[in-house]
């Protein structure tokens, strides 16, 4: 579960930035992706006792171009933590979600 400032602002960041695939909407008190094999991302909002927290995870995803990828997210707009460099595994980069929160995104050499 991740803690939001604002939920309807993460759901599309989400959804649209990352195309996970939306499982339950029951916005304004939560919101959940579809990993799929049984695995479910979750989104709260803030309230006295869970704060937005950037910097206590960090997600990762698979993509099939990180460059393209990194392109147009920051072409809508979303903050760039870290541009795509190489590594030993793939490609990689790191993006902010809307509340801070870095997002990994990488192209693995397998994908290439």
């Amino acid at each position: 579960m991740i803690v939001c400032a604002d939920l309807e602002r993460s759901k599309q960041f989400y959804r649209t930035i990352l195309d996970l695939k939306l499982g339950t909407d029951a916005a304004p008190h939560w919101v959940d992706f579809d990993l799929g094999d049984g695995r479910m991302l979750g989104l709260h909002p803030a309230s006295e006792t869970l704060a937005v927290k950037p910097g206590s995870l960090q997600l990762g995803f698979s993509v099939e171009d990180v460059d393209k990828f990194v392109t147009d997210a920051r072409t809508a707009g979303v903050r760039i933590l870290q541009e795509p460099h190489d590594e030993s595994f793939g490609r990689i980069a790191v993006i902010a979600d809307p509340d801070g929160y870095p997002v990994q995104v990488a192209t693995l050499k397998s994908w290439r």
